[in-house]
């Protein structure tokens, strides 16, 4: 009986696991944001996993997370950003990605699957999707909704360096994203 009893115990555990973590909090300024997971609410410390379906809100900090793909968000103070979908092939470095940006501003920096599968990757704001087609870029959401979204440079990740004009021409690159809304694309 005592067996088991056991044995029900470790078949409950085992069917009650989590995803596994698809990327981690690599930079955290001030505050930690709170990651929302199911029906708990975690603290998003440096070093924090992170997984499909979680929402990481920030208050008076900021966070950095960099997905298995090398995809890297920075979720600015007073944001909120919801990981619907990541599936990542490091062999073939191909897979999908899916986020949503409700509130505040988020920098969106491509990884492989981007780079690989740009079809695969989709970006939502309450009034605009954004596909990737592998670069940077930020967007911001107001308290009504309404989005802006701003294309950025792709450059080498030196963050000690000071950029001149000449440097980024040289060095960074623009990509192409499209962003559809309600108004067209």
């Amino acid at each position: 009986m005592k067996l088991w009893i056991a044995i029900l115990c470790l078949v409950a555990l085992g069917s009650s696991s989590s995803h596994a973590a698809i990327g981690k909090v690599t930079e955290q300024l001030n505050t930690p944001p709170s990651i929302q997971r199911a029906n708990q609410t975690l603290s998003g410390a440096k070093g924090t996993g992170v997984e499909m379906n979680d929402a990481i809100r920030t208050q008076q900090g900021k966070v950095g997370i960099t997905f298995e793909d090398d995809t890297r968000v920075q979720v600015n103070e007073n944001s909120k950003l919801i990981i619907d979908d990541f599936v990542y092939d490091p062999k073939s470095k191909a897979g999908k990605l899916g986020a949503k940006i409700a509130l505040g501003t988020v920098r969106y920096a491509s990884g492989q699957i981007a780079k690989n599968s740009p079809q695969n990757v989709a970006v939502s704001t309450p009034t605009a999707t954004i596909s990737v087609r592998g670069t940077d870029f930020t967007a911001s959401v107001d308290e009504l909704g309404q989005s802006t979204i701003i294309l950025l440079p792709s450059c080498p990740d030196d963050r000690n360096k000071s950029r001149t004009k000449d440097d980024i021409e040289k060095n960074c690159k623009v990509g192409e994203i499209i962003v559809e809304s309600d108004a067209g694309i």
